[in-house]
């Protein structure tokens, strides 16, 4: 689980990536990265020439790649922040961009990759980035495709505040800057009534790759490892064809740098109990501040003594339920608690 302390990466001092974050304060300072040999623009060593664009004469094309297979189309949400950037109020000697829309097979200027997981962008552990893009300086020489990403699965307005800010920092805009509040770092300044709850989301986790940990109180662990390692398994596997976006998940022996813990206990005492002999606790950030978290960032189980022994399907079916919206997959539905080798 990354424990980064930054919101904005500054690339060869010049060169900055911009994250739009689901927390409702700003945090982290700025930290500095030595150089960014593989930024798609360059810098000289001069003062900006304000009356130039760093994308050429003509229009800046732009393509759309949805990485998901499973959201609906962007592509009206891209048009509409486009089109917000095209007739903004914009300072005097800052270049006034034009725009083309192109197919998604297309070599272009900018990529919008809609994807499950923004992993660009650093950071702080508590939050979730909805969105990450370099700011392109105005006096930077763009030479080749600059990538956007954003977060899948927002509601519309979600998604497009999301995208304008993102297109900001291509323009150039850092945080704080730029017209309104569009540049502001986080997004319950723009947004805060219509972001999806972890449980509506087809891939609810703020990261792609789960690390998991396996604690005891009284027992040895080595077993019990072993068959929560079958349910991780089933998961990457895709659970029978029931999870769309399967995480990637990695065995640590750290519980504090596990996104998942498993902790067998001599006893269960949870808010909200859920199967019998275990329950789960919940973290991730809530933007909209309803009680209830837009990603989930840290789950911690707690099997009680009569299920240490069935380990893996108690983690398997917490998992389930925020891997899958429509319930957990049959194997961690049965009161009987098959063993691992069923599934």
């Amino acid at each position: 689980m990354a424990r980064v302390l930054s919101v904005v990466a500054v690339l060869a001092l010049v060169v900055t990536a911009g994250c739009l974050t689901g927390e409702p304060t700003a945090v982290g300072p700025t930290s500095t990265v030595e150089s960014a040999p593989d930024a798609p623009f360059t810098v000289p060593d001069r003062i900006a020439d304000r009356e130039s664009s760093p994308w050429g004469s003509g229009p800046i094309t732009v393509v759309v790649d949805d990485h998901t297979g499973v959201v609906s189309d962007v592509r009206p949400a891209v048009e509409e922040a486009l089109a917000f950037w095209e007739h903004a109020v914009y300072p005097g000697d800052h270049y006034r961009p034009a725009f083309e829309l192109a197919a998604g097979n297309a070599s272009a200027d900018v990529r919008v990759e809609v994807v499950p997981a923004v992993e660009r962008c650093r950071v702080h552990e508590d939050d979730v980035a909805l969105g990450c893009a370099p700011v392109v300086p105005a006096n930077a020489t763009v030479t080749g495709e600059v990538t956007v990403q954003v977060r899948a699965g927002h509601a519309p307005a979600t998604t497009r505040a999301v995208l304008k800010h993102e297109l900001g920092h291509v323009l150039g805009f850092r945080h704080g800057e730029g017209p309104g509040d569009v540049m502001a770092p986080n997004l319950s300044a723009r947004v805060d009534s219509d972001v999806a709850d972890a449980a509506a989301r087809t891939y609810s986790w703020g990261s792609e790759t789960l690390q998991a940990a396996v604690v005891s109180e009284t027992t040895a662990t080595a077993a019990a490892r072993e068959r929560v390692r079958a349910a991780l398994g089933y998961y990457e596997r895709g659970a029978d064809g029931t999870v769309a976006s399967p995480p990637a998940f990695e065995l640590v022996d750290d519980p504090g740098d596990a996104d998942v813990v498993v902790a067998l206990r001599e006893s269960v005492d949870c808010e909200a109990v859920g199967v019998d002999s275990s329950c789960a606790h919940w973290d991730g950030p809530d933007v909209d501040d309803d009680g209830v978290p837009e990603y989930y960032t840290d789950v911690r189980i707690a099997v009680a003594p009569d299920g240490h022994d069935r380990a893996g399907w108690h983690a398997g079916y917490w998992l389930g339920k925020s891997l899958w919206t429509n319930g957990v997959p049959s194997p961690f539905r049965s009161s009987e608690h098959p063993p691992a080798d069923s599934w």
